[in-house]
């Protein structure tokens, strides 16, 4: 499967804040970034989590000091993490795994609410 990873802050997408990755899953994606992260700490650095729900949790600090915190960080528990982070303003990125399909430009739809793969199951307002 193709998996497009963005790291991405308020001004928008440049070439530098994403990457295709070819991976059987988003957990395997996640095991490499725990397992070689001087090859993702371009985007680990700059994704800081933040808890949305306010259970009050206390992070280390962004996406890499939470790898270095805990060294036996599992890959599921990485992308909780990453599943967390957002972006606010100049100071923290979002970063995000997305799976991705390739298709060709007659099959193009940027409209969310007509892409089947985005409404499968999805019954209305």
């Amino acid at each position: 499967m193709l998996f497009l990873v963005t790291c991405v802050i308020d001004e928008g997408v440049y070439d530098s804040s994403f990457i295709v990755v070819e991976a059987q899953s988003e957990l395997e994606i996640a095991e490499h970034m725990l397992s070689d992260t001087s090859r993702w700490e371009w985007f680990l650095d700059r994704a800081y989590p933040h808890d949305w729900q306010q259970h009050q949790q206390n992070f280390a600090g962004s996406l890499m000091d939470c790898i270095r915190e805990n060294p036996a960080m599992n890959p599921q528990e990485l992308l909780d993490l990453i599943n967390i982070t957002s972006v606010d303003g100049d100071s923290t990125w979002q970063l995000r795994i997305h799976p991705i399909t390739v298709r060709s430009l007659r099959e193009v739809e940027t409209d969310p609410w007509k892409r089947e793969e985005l409404n499968r199951g999805n019954t209305g307002c």
